[in-house]
């Protein structure tokens, strides 16, 4: 039988604008590592890997990882290894550490996520060279128009307005503004969206993430490695990765998110899940442009097709509610790249803990959803069940 994988600690950093930062990333990604494993009470020596992640193309070097696990202050025989899948890599970061644990070979596994927009100068034009070159680039199509399918085609079947979407946007601010963690800490109103730049219908500036920068990082463990260590351990319970066609040409259909769909029923599956929305206490869902979320929550079993919108405007989504859902605030409060993907297994983590901001808090959580995705059409996702495990 293999072994069980556990999150056993856990560290993140204050985020804000690049611009306004005070820490290197460098010295982000030490303050995180070094708060997990205080978090933990895990000793520097009792680590046996480090898995790390970085973004070619939207960093200042190639391969930043390489050079950052040398500078971490853990000594240097750790085994290392550096993962790159694009907007997915600190998602994936949980998911290659688990795994180690699982086969046995590595008992506390150090998953790192930094800052990954301190690079470019012009992050936007980076970002947009995403688009593939076969037939979306000569259009001239950029990250914005692309994120603009979902939306516009969701909009098309079930008659969703701008105002609609407004309403994850305001949710999310409303989070954030408890989360001492979080870069934008605004509030917002339906029409402070609704009036805001328009980018691409139907998407207005105040439906897109903002650049940041933070760190984070989760301390994974083997049963016998979480023996000993302060947090009540959070299993892994089930986790998986899922792709759809690169190409946007190759999707069915905009207007749901099947590939997330599908993975979500093998992670249900895998976790012994049958009814989502009566059996799962916290969510984290990455959607780093508003309209994303309501079409995710859809995908994931919580409300019928066209009925996510519903579902966030009755109230369940709050923190009061029985479907608490980005109480971080999510990317589009905060995102920091890497970091920025790893950052719904680390607050999930938190909450099943008990070890989340008290303002933030969600009484008796016992068991989270977390969730990552990238590409430039969203064709990349990652999701993990995770689990409070009551010490004897």
């Amino acid at each position: 039988m293999a072994t069980r994988a556990l999150i056993a600690g856990a560290g993140i950093t204050p985020a804000t604008s690049p611009r306004k930062q005070r820490s290197s990333s460098l010295e982000l990604v030490q303050e995180a590592v070094w708060a997990a494993l205080e978090h933990s009470g895990a000793a520097p020596s009792s680590l046996d890997g480090i898995v790390i992640g970085n973004i070619d193309g939207f960093e200042g070097t190639v391969l930043g990882a390489k050079h950052v696990v040398r500078r971490l202050g853990l000594g240097t025989e750790l085994p290392v290894s550096i993962l790159n899948t694009g907007g997915t890599t600190g998602g994936n970061l949980i998911q290659v550490a688990a795994r180690q644990v699982r086969s046995g070979d590595r008992h506390r596994v150090l998953c790192v996520g930094g800052p990954t927009f301190f690079g470019a100068e012009d992050l936007q034009s980076a970002i947009n060279t995403n688009s593939p070159m076969v037939v979306e680039q000569p259009l001239g199509m950029g990250a914005y128009h692309m994120g603009a399918f979902y939306p516009s085609a969701y909009a098309e079947r079930f008659g969703a307005t701008v105002e609609d979407f407004a309403v994850s946007a305001v949710q999310d601010h409303e989070h954030a503004s408890r989360n001492p963690y979080a870069h934008l800490r605004n509030t917002l109103t339906v029409e402070d969206v609704v009036s805001a730049k328009p980018l691409s219908s139907p998407m207005t500036m105040a439906m897109v993430c903002p650049v940041s920068t933070s760190a984070n990082a989760l301390l994974v463990t083997s049963e016998s490695g979480a023996a000993g260590l302060r947090p009540v351990p959070v299993l892994i319970r089930a986790m998986a990765t899922s792709s759809d066609p690169y190409l946007g040409g190759g999707k069915n259909d905009f207007a749901v998110m099947e590939n997330l769909a599908i993975l979500a029923r093998k992670v249900y599956q895998l976790a012994d899940v049958r009814n989502p929305r009566e059996e799962i206490d916290v969510v984290e869902v990455f959607s780093p442009y508003a309209p994303m979320q309501p079409m995710q929550l859809e995908a994931l079993g919580f409300a019928p097709p066209g009925g996510g919108i519903d579902l966030i405007r009755s109230g369940a989504t709050r923190i009061d509610g029985d479907l608490p859902v980005n109480l971080s605030g999510g990317p589009l409060c905060t995102n920091a790249g890497v970091a920025g993907e790893l950052a719904p297994y680390v607050y999930v983590a938190l909450q099943l803990m008990g070890d989340a901001p008290e303002v933030m808090q969600v009484p008796g959580a016992r068991r989270g959803l977390a969730h990552g995705t990238g590409g430039t059409f969203f064709q990349f996702e990652n999701l993990a069940i995770l689990e409070r495990q009551e010490r004897a």
